[in-house]
């Protein structure tokens, strides 16, 4: 057995020492079992220092039989020495559903233990069960959006993560064979992931995505609504409206790479991760996601399911989705993994990218990950607009100079004054050159 060394040892969500095994170490014990587990050092003082007493087998005897007789649940006891001095740890794992100290329930804030009682208790007892495993008489398959089944299935075919004998033309079956459909009544799951209108039963089942300047100066606000399937697509696209994106040109060839802000398959690993994990009981709070100029806030309803700690994320660790039909057929739609390894990926393309790692956090009832911009990239960029990146690319494909005229007709809606602007950037950032008179003006790549 490994040695512990209690003055290394922090009070936490998962620690805390007590003098005596008495009534307030059960009421820890039951915190512990009803969080994330956790380690009660017994016979060490607050100051992490130890009593100086020794602790007898009928003490050790005396801790399993309380935690067992008042807790049902057995405890791992294990006996410890540090510089001659005895003290026990009593170890509980998380414990479904929930325990009680003499009919009164508690839980871990931070380092303290608090009782849990009205909307906090019912909920408590709620995250026992996955909540997209619930069914609901309320719903039918009008809910279901049956072109949205079919997307799914085509999808999951093409990666080779479903039986090709699913009946396209049969959306009970493809529920049903999914888990979303049980004894004839629909999952939580299957009205949030092909709902036509989710929001009819779960209102705050959204994403809201807001550009700030500051902490406190919002100039953007977007609420994204619908199936889980359309709040990824719509999602992406709104935070990729809200970041910058330059545009590598090729000294070679002129050929454009886009080069966003962050790397997006960071941001749809992050977004996938929200979306799977977040915690649905809690239907007052949304999914939040804050642009600023150097960062990408993400707030997730629910703490880490499971066991999982965030100093687990960037370690190899177990996927442990909250929501296990969600992940089991975003899975099947090829757009997340089963084994946890997206932190992994989404920190390796973060690297790829030259910006640092993403940082994470436990904050308050959610989870928080953020990612980081930097823009001291050291290749040739230029930001250019979309029309701009256009007309690049007309470039490439005339041989030769052209003309304004030669552009403007594949802008019928822009005036000429608007593309010859344009085209003048582009000469000032050596991009394009220009060569006669005004009238007569001819444009054509630089040559490099």
């Amino acid at each position: 057995m490994a040695k512990v060394d209690p003055t290394r040892l922090k009070e936490s969500e998962t620690v805390e020492f007590k003098e005596r095994f008495n009534d307030s170490a059960l009421k820890t014990l039951a915190a512990f079992a009803n969080t994330k587990g956790g380690s009660l050092y017994v016979g060490v003082k607050d100051d992490a220092t130890l009593l100086s007493e020794g602790i007898t087998d009928k003490v050790q005897q005396d801790v399993v039989n309380k935690t067992m007789q008042v807790l049902g649940i057995t405890p791992q006891v294990s006996l410890h020495k540090h510089e001659g001095n005895d003290f026990l740890e009593v170890k509980v794992k998380q414990q479904r559903p929930p325990v009680s100290v003499r009919g009164k329930y508690y839980h871990r804030v931070g380092n303290t233990t608090r009782e849990v009682t009205g909307d906090d208790l019912k909920q408590l007892f709620l995250e026992g069960e996955s909540w997209d495993a619930i069914t609901n008489g309320r719903f039918s398959l009008e809910d279901i959006d049956l072109q949205e089944v079919l997307n799914f299935v085509n999808a999951a075919e093409k990666e080779e993560r479903i039986n090709v004998n699913y009946d396209k033309d049969s959306p009970e079956i493809v529920l049903e064979r999914l888990g979303l459909l049980i004894d004839g009544k629909l999952t939580n799951a299957a009205i949030i992931l092909f709902g036509h209108n989710p929001q009819k039963y779960f209102p705050n089942a959204v994403v809201r995505i807001g550009r700030f300047r500051d902490q406190a100066t919002i100039v953007a606000d977007r609420t994204v609504s619908g199936n889980l399937f359309k709040q990824v697509r719509e999602s992406e696209e709104q935070i990729k409206s809200l970041i910058s994106r330059r545009y590598e040109i090729s000294d070679e060839s002129f050929k454009r790479r886009d080069i966003w802000q962050y790397p997006l398959s960071a941001i749809r690993e992050a977004l996938l991760n929200a979306l799977v994990h977040r915690n649905y009981f809690e239907m007052n709070v949304k999914i939040q996601i804050k642009v600023f100029d150097d960062m990408l806030w993400i707030y997730n309803p629910g703490k880490l399911p499971g066991s999982l700690r965030v100093e687990d994320l960037k370690k190899p660790h177990s996927s442990q989705p909250r929501n296990r039909l969600v992940a089991k057929t975003f899975f099947r739609a090829g757009l997340i993994e089963e084994w946890g390894t997206g932190i992994e990926r989404m920190t390796a393309t973060l690297k790829e990218q030259g910006l640092p790692e993403p940082e994470f956090e436990e904050q308050g009832d959610g989870f928080v990950a953020k990612l980081f911009a930097d823009s001291s990239l050291d290749t040739r960029k230029v930001d250019l607009s979309d029309r701009q990146q256009k007309i690049i690319l007309m470039a490439q494909s005339m041989k030769g100079g052209f003309k304004l005229s030669d552009i403007a007709a594949r802008f019928e809606d822009v005036s000429n004054r608007t593309i010859r602007r344009d085209l003048n950037e582009l000469v000032k950032l050596n991009i394009l050159k220009a060569t006669g008179e005004k009238r007569g003006r001819e444009y054509s790549l630089t040559e490099k």
